[in-house]
Formats: structure tokens, sequence, C-alpha cells
């Protein structure tokens, strides 16, 4: 389960949703901040783990490889680093005499523009209240109909499908298909390789359309999880997932005998992308290219040089010529020591659970005594971020359990409605330095 703070427009209760009321599924993901929240003791990890609870890991480990290990995951998080870099500068340049209204929402052209490509990219979002409280079984026996069209953003035509999918309780809805639905359904798909009791029945939205879609119009490969993984994840190596999944399925479902890992070497090799300024690379070069530009972009965002992060983002480079989340998969034997390998390779993001306070803060590459710095200032960010942007007042700042564990403990009133504010703390010592001292700010109702 992902919590996509990043994507595009969302709200602060349909962020908050996500966690109170698929709080069963025991684990979500903030992209962006790369964060895996889960809702058990990790301890000792894989070590002492059963089937579930390794499923549930590797279901929100996923999402942190779709997020950093894809140009269209590295993209979308790119809009939301200049969301909250706009943010942080229209608090900046406020006169200090005038009161600050949050949430805050910013616009300019450019910024909406990019919004709006991100937004079509990633489609139908499946845990706002529109979906939660609704019937998410899917009727199988009714067909899923597909639907392309065209969408002008600015001076650009985008490609848009659209799925018309019928559920058990009687409704059909008309559902846009993007890189959401592809990416749960893709973790959902890995999930059940090492859980197969994951079944997500009741939610057949998000987590198993892709698979009743196979199922219905491409039997040929339906059967061949590891193949739909591939084509899933292959999707989040262009700036149309949507469209790339469907070309894709169809070409594998023409061609069954090429596995899903040759489909991924055949793509990178012959396929070429258009970014967003008409500008065509081949994929690796592209993947390359975001990379690099990642790197720029957060390192600034942060005002620091980055190292956990670099690290990372030079392991998942494709043009190393190794695709680690496929290769494990496509291994004749799937056992718990092969996933194990693939977390110690390409590393694990922050990890906690507020509920104990227990976390996991990678060490620094460059100074392995200590916490990366980098990612203790993407957490801060994360917090500050998620108040400014969305309706959190009277809900405690996401960074109390860290200010529970400090010596000595850190508790004050702002916690609950201006974090930044009163007894230094986490919050206070980002806001300090970004200019918020003596700002004054209110919560206005009426957004």
């Amino acid at each position: 389960m992902s919590e996509k703070l990043q994507v595009s427009n969302l709200k602060g209760d349909e962020l908050i949703n996500e966690d109170i009321e698929l709080n069963e599924m025991r684990g979500s993901y903030r992209p962006s901040f790369m964060q895996i929240k889960l809702t058990y003791l990790f301890g000792d990890g894989f070590k002492t783990w059963d089937s579930k609870k390794l499923g549930t890991f590797l279901h929100e480990y996923i999402h942190y490889l779709q997020n950093v290990s894809t140009p269209w995951g590295l993209y979308v998080s790119m809009v939301e680093y200049q969301k909250l870099a706009e943010t942080i500068k229209s608090i900046q340049e406020e006169d200090p005499s005038v009161e600050i209204r949050l949430p805050i929402k910013v616009s300019n052209p450019e910024l909406d523009r990019k919004n709006a490509i991100v937004e079509l990219g990633c489609g139908s979002y499946p845990f706002t209240e529109n979906y939660i409280h609704r019937c998410n079984a899917i009727d199988k026996t009714k067909q899923i109909w597909l639907h392309r069209s065209l969408v002008q953003i600015g001076s650009a035509y985008f490609p848009k499908i659209t799925m018309d999918v019928s559920f058990k309780d009687g409704e059909t809805r008309n559902i846009i298909l993007g890189s959401h639905i592809i990416m749960e359904s893709m973790a959902a798909m890995y999930q059940m390789m090492i859980d197969p009791t994951a079944t997500h029945e009741n939610l057949d939205l998000p987590y198993n359309l892709i698979q009743i879609l196979c199922d219905q119009r491409y039997p040929n490969i339906a059967n061949d999880r590891r193949k739909l993984i591939s084509i899933c994840y292959i999707s989040l190596f262009s700036m149309k997932p949507a469209e790339v999944l469907i070309n894709q399925l169809e070409f594998a479902s023409d061609n069954p005998s090429i596995t899903g890992i040759e489909l991924f070497s055949k793509f990178v090799q012959e396929s070429t992308v258009i970014d967003n300024n008409a500008d065509v690379f081949s994929v690796d070069k592209f993947m390359d290219t975001i990379v690099d530009k990642f790197k720029t972009v957060l390192a600034s965002v942060l005002d620091i040089e980055l190292d956990y992060t670099e690290y990372v983002l030079d392991k998942v480079r494709i043009s190393q010529g190794h695709v680690p989340l496929l290769s494990v998969i496509h291994n004749e034997e799937l056992t718990t020591e092969s996933f194990e390998e693939l977390v110690n390779f390409l590393g694990t993001p922050f990890v906690y659970n507020d509920k104990d306070g227990q976390n996991y803060v990678p060490k620094s590459i460059k100074d392995p005594a200590n916490e990366s710095k980098d990612v203790l200032a993407l957490i801060q960010y994360w917090a500050l971020y998620g108040y400014l942007i969305n309706m959190y007042n009277n809900c405690c700042c996401p960074l109390k359990f860290f200010c529970l564990k400090s010596v000595p403990v850190i508790e004050k009133e702002e916690c609950f409605d201006f974090p930044w504010e009163g007894q230094e703390c986490p919050i206070t010592t980002l806001t300090n330095t970004l200019g918020f001292r003596g700002k004054k700010f209110k919560w206005d109702y009426s957004n």
C-alpha cells in the first residue's frame, strides 16, 4: 500500500485515510520521502518474520524500488520536490505582519503543467474516500472495457486509458489506468510470491485489477506472474505508464514464449523515450539523465550533500547491466534468502513503527558510525511539508515518536497545531534555518 503524498493534488484526509482505513494492511510507503511504515515490530527482520510479515515488507519495499529505480517514480518525486520548494518559498517571502493561512496551495503555470502530467500518468488514486467506502471487489463475469484517448497538456498531447470496471455490488465505474494501479498490482503480485494468502480478494481495485484484466484479455500470459510483474515494471520506465503497459501486455500475449526479463531487455534495447520537452532518449540514457537530475534537485531542496540516497541511486542504474528486482523472481527457486539478498544489495530506506517508536535510519556511506544526514533531512521535510499542505490541525506531529525517544523527552502543546513553534525539536531546527521564526500562521477551515 503506497501513500502517494507526492502525487498531484491529494487532500489531507485522503492521505490520512490510507493509514486509518487500511491499517489492517500493516504497512504503507511514502514516496518522494522514501519511508516504509510498518504496524508491527520489525526487530531482526528477515530472521524472525513469518511469510505474512515478510510479504507485507516486500510489498512496501517494491514501492520503494518503484520510486527510486524507475524514471517515472523519480520524475513524480521531482515534481513534488518543486512543490515543496515553492511552498517554503511562499512562506519565506511573506511579510511577517501577514497571517499565513494553512494549508498552503502553490500554483504557477509550469508547476501546474507538470502536475497535470503527473496526475494523468498516475491515474485513479484508489485510497480516497470515494474509493475506500465502496465495493472494490470486481465482478469477474463482466468484461472490462478499455478506452484510449488523447489529453492536451500545454502544447503536447498525452495518452489516456480508461477502463469500465463492474463491481460485485452491481456498480460499473470508469477507472483511469495509471501508475497508482500499476504499482499496487505489481507490489501485490510480488507479495503473493512469498505469501500466497495475501489475495486482497475484497480489494481487487487496485491490487488485482491488472491480473483480472489479463485473465480476460490476455489469457496466454495471465498465469505467468513473473511476466506480469516485469511488464508492470517496464511501464514505469516511460512517461506514459498506462499506454506502455497495455502495449507490452498485447505484445507479450502475441509472443508468449518471451520471458519477463527478456521483455525488459528488449524494451531497454529497442525502445526510445520522449520526455516532456520532446527530447528523444534511449531507455538507459533516459534513466541516467533522470537519476542525475533527481540528485541535483533533491540536494538543492535539502540544501545538503547527498549520501545514502546517492549510493542507492547509483546502484539502480540499468546502464550497469543488471536489474535485481526482476532477476530475483526469475531465479528457479524463490527463497527468503534471495529476497534478503535483494534488500541487502539495494539498501533499505527509513523504516519505522510509530506505535512502538521503533525506527531504522540508514547509516552514512561516508561516515558509517552515524546516520545518513540526507535521510534525516528527508524525514524532517516530510513532516513539515505534510503540515503545510494538508489539514493536519489537531493531529499530532508525525515526528512525535522521535521526540518521545529523545533524552530528555520533548513534549509541547504546539505538537498539535504548529510544531515549528515553542520548544526546540526536530521540526524547529529545520524551520529556524528556513526563516519561519516570527511568521504568523492560521488554519483555514474553509479549504
